[in-house]
């Protein structure tokens, strides 16, 4: 760029030179430059360095701090564009010319002299390159003009001593959760500037609900850099954003413009990160490359295992590229640190590679770590910290699927048909069953390992079982049987059984599932004690449902002790609703309900979906049968079936037989019961209460209404308010439905269940709900009817 001197006053001695022109105001920087503005305020604070990716903004930002601040100083102030300077005396005659001292021979002595007694502001933009150059001119002058503030753009920071960091962030982008919120997108300051500079080229452009999810997806796509996003809105003078989206899936060069469209010097975002890792070394080059295929945040050890240097190298190699702004990192609840690299940033190194044979040792690499993930998912879904792995995988999904798609496309379905079928307990839990299945049937049939082939195909039967196709799943089971069975693998083939037994149980035939099921215990009980646990379960069920109580009894005590052993706190709650179940047959109905509202509990705290929809079902045909003279107990259940139902729809897990012709007859007499609208009303409430809450409303105690009228007789913490707030809370409310309740704004409800949660030591709408059913029970004396 051309140096331009402006005068920004007549007084003698003050003057603003810039190398960049002025800019026009910022979308969504009122915070950042308030802080940097602060901090150039301290006396204590003479140099200050902006880092950040490239494309973020920091010349622009420093920009605009210049032309606001730069009066303020009695003798102005210099912006100076250093980032094509190559040697020293570069970079010395570009400070010397920016500082009116042409005429002299360059040197830092000279710069130092001119500085030393003048209240100044200089700002030096682009020093990525020329950094090693700086450090030490820039030190001097710190060191010996103590009027002096120097502002400083660049990846990293100088190293100078008092120097002060400020880390510029990218602008804030949709998420999965508020992307299809019009109001919440259109307040983001990443879709803010989107239509800004959109306007420009096409005036009548407009954010509405039709382009609302491709106007979301392509501001999250340039990750909230201010050049990539208006390279993106300069293209839509001829393109619509979903169909930039599909060009930028292809190529980054989708992502470029002219000098019209942007003000930096950059004319492509390719070109633009080429320039920003060009000040890589090798090393550090090639270790990026293969951090490039993980698409989530990840940690050292995911790191670690991908890469191919020692354990201390790699840790070196990570800081170095945190410092130089390459990498960022974000610290978790726990205080660990997770790694991100832009997606921008992934998508021109996996391009740039694409093709090289690198690549498939990189992403052999990727898949390696991540079947090493699964087979540990495998075993931790069946601890007690099943629902820290439940999110685990779903942080580490989108990788999970790109290592699938990329084997299944490569023909390495023996790895993929591993990983698939270790996360088999995943699949089920969640909302994820349909995908499981999509990716077991991509690669289960024609596997050329054996054992691999029939633990693919068994846990494909399986899941084929959980979604209600019993027929597929009886032949897939049964491909798995005879697989096993060749291979002589006995827990394999017991596994096999127990899966076929249910399939007959759906099937209404109880004396082909006991045979089958006693047929697994036998086999299965030497070596295998989850898969014979869980056939006890199954052969408790069965035989309860047959009729023989106490030998379902005998098989539900034995299961619940194996459980209790391991520490499968998740096969403990499901065992539990047979038990309870069970324990109604032989007519103790306080013990059934009591088993019912732990398992519940549990089931909600792992955040087990499937768990919450069967036992949402179960106990509320239980309550109907135990309390059914109650119409609140029937409002309660209408509000279960509601909200069990939409688990179902949206984890693709259908309901057993048995408990389906149940839940259609309850909803039936719900609705005579009720009356159509009302019954009608409480299941869509359920349905659009969420699983925590829907769990909460079920738990509340009949006479739950009384303890909030009976605070002030009572030693509960809690003030009035707070109680009302904690009986609707477990009345199954929202936070927006207790506020309209109560005649309250949200935010107050909000801050009351906050108070409470804190006073009562909860962390959740469940635990609050426990605690009003437990005060509630101490007060209301025998059954409520």
């Amino acid at each position: 760029m051309t140096g331009v001197l402006t005068c920004g006053s007549y007084r003698k001695g003050f003057f603003m030179y810039s190398t960049r022109q002025k800019t026009p105001g910022l979308v969504g920087r009122e915070s950042e430059s308030t802080e940097i503005l602060n901090r150039i305020a301290d006396p204590q604070v003479s140099i200050l360095t902006i880092t950040g990716p490239v494309g973020v903004g920091k010349s622009r930002l420093a920009s605009v701090i210049f032309h606001e601040i730069s009066e303020d100083f009695r003798h102005g102030g210099c912006f100076v564009d250093i980032s094509d300077v190559c040697d020293e005396n570069g970079l010395l005659r570009e400070l010397s010319a920016a500082l009116g001292l042409a005429d002299t021979a360059p040197g830092p002595l000279r710069l130092v002299e001119h500085l030393r007694e003048l209240h100044f502001l200089l700002v030096l933009d682009g020093c990525d390159r020329p950094r090693t150059l700086l450090t030490p001119i820039v030190a001097r002058l710190a060191r010996e003009c103590p009027g002096l503030s120097v502002i400083v753009t660049g990846p990293e920071r100088l190293g100078v001593y008092g120097e002060v960091r400020f880390g510029l962030q990218p602008l804030a982008v949709p998420t999965p959760e508020n992307r299809t919120d019009l109001a919440a997108v259109r307040r983001l300051p990443s879709v803010q500037l989107f239509l800004q500079r959109t306007r420009l080229v096409r005036p009548n452009f407009v954010l509405t609900e039709e382009n609302l999810e491709a106007v979301s997806q392509l501001c999250m796509r340039t990750d909230g850099l201010p050049m990539a996003i208006e390279f993106a809105a300069a293209r839509m003078k001829l393109l619509s954003p979903q169909r930039l989206l599909r060009q930028l899936e292809r190529s980054l060069s989708s992502l470029s413009g002219t000098e019209f469209d942007t003000l930096s010097r950059h004319r492509g975002m390719d070109d633009a990160i080429e320039r920003f890792l060009g000040g890589l070394t090798d090393r550090e080059r090639d270790f990026l490359t293969r951090l490039a295929p993980f698409h989530r945040e990840f940690d050292f050890a995911a790191a670690d295992a991908v890469s191919t240097t020692p354990a201390a190298e790699t840790r070196e190699l990570l800081e170095a590229l945190v410092d130089k702004s390459v990498l960022a990192t974000t610290e978790c609840a726990d205080g660990d640190l997770l790694i991100m690299m832009l997606g921008l940033t992934r998508q021109y190194l996996l391009e740039r590679v694409a093709g090289v044979d690198g690549l498939v040792h990189i992403r052999a690499a990727h898949a390696r770590y991540f079947l090493s993930v699964a087979e540990r998912a495998a075993a931790g879904l069946r601890s007690p910290a099943h629902g820290k792995w439940l999110q685990e995988i779903d942080h580490w999904l989108p990788d999970i699927t790109g290592v699938l798609h990329h084997l299944i496309g490569a023909g390495e379905t023996v790895t993929a048909a591993r990983i698939a079928s270790a996360l088999r307990l995943y699949w089920q839990a969640g909302t994820r069953i349909r995908e499981g299945i999509g990716w077991l049937e991509a690669c289960a049939d024609g596997l050329p390992d054996p054992a691999v082939a029939a633990a693919a195909q068994r846990s494909l039967g399986e899941l084929l079982l959980y979604r209600g196709e019993l027929d597929s799943a009886e032949k897939w089971l049964t491909r798995a049987w005879r697989g096993h069975e060749e291979l002589g693998d006995g827990t394999g083939a017991a596994a096999c059984l127990r899966r076929l037994a249910l399939v007959a149980y759906g099937r209404g035939d109880l004396v082909e599932a006991d045979r089958l099921l006693e047929e697994c215990v036998a086999i299965s009980w030497i070596d295998a004690a989850g898969e014979y646990a869980e056939a006890l379960r199954d052969l408790a069920e069965c035989r309860r449902a047959s009729g023989d109580l106490p030998g379902a009894r005998r098989a539900v005590d034995q299961a619940l002790d194996i459980f209790l052993s391991a520490k499968d706190v998740c096969n403990l709650a499901l065992t539990n609703y047979v038990q309870a179940d069970i324990m109604l047959d032989l007519g103790d109905q306080s013990a059934a309900i009591e088993l019912y509202q732990a398992a519940l509990l549990q089931m909600a705290e792992l955040k087990h979906l499937a768990g919450i929809a069967i036992g949402l079902e179960r106990f509320a045909i239980l309550l109907t049968h135990c309390r059914g003279r109650s119409t609140d107990t029937w409002r309660r259940a209408a509000h279960a079936f509601g909200a069990a139902g939409r688990i179902r729809a949206v984890t693709g897990r259908a309901a057993p037989a048995t408990t389906a012709i149940q839940v259609d007859s309850l909803t039936a007499h719900a609705r005579v019961r009720l009356g159509e609208e009302e019954a009608g009303r409480l299941a869509a409430a359920g349905a659009a209460a969420g699983p925590e809450a829907a769990v909460a409303g079920l738990l509340t105690p009949l006479d739950c209404t009384k303890f909030a009228a009976d605070w002030q007789d009572s030693d509960s913490p809690l003030t009035q308010r707070e109680a009302e707030v904690a009986g609707l809370v477990a009345d199954g409310l929202t936070n927006r439905e207790i506020a309209r309740r109560l005649g309250i704004a949200e935010w107050t409800a909000v801050n009351h269940l906050r108070k409470i949660m804190r006073k009562l030591d909860c962390s959740s709408r469940v635990q609050v709900a426990g605690w009003v059913n437990r005060r509630a029970e101490e007060r209301v004396a025998g059954p409520v009817e």
